[in-house]
């Protein structure tokens, strides 16, 4: 096996300090508490390379992982050096993937942080070829940056680059090995992670030490890619997560297991669970099914409120109001949190590529700055849709010129700014000075 290579790359220093207030903050997979909606301030509906763009910042490499952003520093993760080009993937030993810092104001890379494979990496073949070997989004505490990089491992590093320690998660494989894509998230002291595909294992560690506080082990945690959600019920907390077939809900300071509930789900868990008073939503799985249930503490035995036969695929829904929104085949879904029933079904309307169909279906989530959505194919063109009881587009805007590489991302939202990814760039969008 190769010996791991980090390299902490110093490029620039951050150009200015500020305190971040909360709309600043989208710290971990679709932001705050995964809900993947903030309150801040607005940002424009349209946007082009030459119109309310920022900046755009130049990849190392390829991926699929959402940036996050606190402070002045958005950070994103890349591969290298293998399974860039179908016809040409490459020697798998040659696969590096990168933590890389940017600064916010001005799009340039200020550190990157690069770690060699191990020599158990999944072959750019199937399914993997569609998101590749950055597929796990970081999260962020404010002080330190969590990076979960494949098999190579969870690794926490200072905001100067420095990495501060290393946790091996395992280096299994789900059995139709399409990679790793499920993102770490921290709940108080912790950095808590689904390692399903991984080594088959939930896990606990303290994000100051690295320390492996408490695990939770079950050969049935695989074909699992789903981030795990906390759930705040006054002052407890539960973290949810999702395998095929069953819901956990573990209490994150012990690791130990609360209740369960069964999952209509039994092929594969993409989607992530999703929240709102005290209830909680899940969707996916080849034939589609929705379901909803109860996480309150006082809950009877059957927690399940409804399920439904709902078509979705990768991923993660959105809550605005009583109504869930999702993407799926270039169609985007409403759905009421209270039955489970459609609210409408619409096609999208495209400008250029396709917007439906393998490959380019909904790999990108809905996010929501106050009451608008905003949606990405991964053609890189975007939406801007009103929530409500019908479809209601506000705006639609074609992708960037220059860049056909896919828009895989999930975009983050922070402080006016929208920030998004494609494997080719980062962006930055805002309303024009």
């Amino acid at each position: 096996m190769m010996q791991s290579l980090r390299i902490v790359l110093l490029i620039g220093a951050c150009s200015l300090t500020s305190i971040a207030h909360a709309t600043d903050e989208w710290l971990r997979f679709r932001g705050p508490d995964g809900s993947g909606k903030v309150d801040g301030p607005a940002i424009p509906f349209e946007w082009s390379a030459t119109k309310n763009l920022r900046w755009k910042s130049p990849l190392p490499g390829k991926g699929s992982s959402s940036p996050v952003v606190t402070g002045n520093h958005v950070f994103v993760t890349a591969y290298t050096g293998y399974g860039l080009d179908m016809a040409e993937p490459g020697e798998i030993n040659q696969l590096v993937r990168h933590l890389v810092a940017i600064d916010r104001v001005t799009g340039k890379e200020l550190w990157r942080s690069s770690v060699d494979a191990t020599d158990k990496e999944d072959p750019y073949s199937g399914f993997i070829t569609q998101h590749g070997y950055a597929s796990s989004t970081p999260a962020t505490d404010g002080e330190r940056v969590f990076a979960l990089l494949g098999k190579s491992g969870l690794f926490a590093y200072d905001f100067e680059g420095k990495e501060l320690w290393h946790v091996d998660l395992g280096q299994k494989s789900d059995p139709a090995k399409w990679g790793d894509a499920t993102s770490p998230i921290v709940v108080g002291d912790l950095v808590i992670v689904d390692a399903g595909i991984l080594g088959n294992k939930f896990l606990g560690i303290n994000k100051a030490t690295g320390k492996i506080e408490w695990t939770i082990e079950d050969s049935a945690f695989t074909n699992c890619w789903a981030t795990p959600t906390p759930i705040h019920n006054g002052e407890t907390t539960q973290v949810l997560f999702h395998v095929p077939n069953k819901v956990l809900a573990v209490d994150p300071a012990t690791g130990k297991e609360l209740w369960t509930v069964p999952s209509p789900l039994n092929d594969a868990t993409c989607g992530s669970i999703v929240a709102q008073a005290g209830k909680a939503f899940l969707m996916g799985s080849r034939a589609g099914h929705g379901l909803a249930f109860d996480c309150s503490p006082s809950s009877p035995e059957d927690r399940v409120l409804w399920t439904r036969q709902l078509r979705s695929g990768i991923s993660t829904p959105l809550i605005v109001g009583d109504q869930m929104y999702w993407s799926t085949g270039g169609v985007f879904y409403s759905a009421s949190l209270e039955t489970g029933e459609y609210v409408y079904k619409e096609r999208l309307p495209r400008l250029g590529g396709p917007t439906g169909g393998f490959p380019n279906s909904d790999y990108s989530s809905p996010v929501a700055i106050g009451e608008n959505i905003i949606l990405f194919t991964r053609s890189g063109e975007s939406y801007v849709i009103r929530p409500g009881e019908k479809f209601e587009l506000l705006a639609h805007n074609a992708a960037f010129d220059g860049d056909t590489s896919a828009f895989s991302a999930t975009p983050a939202l922070s402080n006016g700014e929208l920030f998004v990814r494609s494997e080719s760039y980062l962006y930055c969008i805002g309303e024009a000075p």
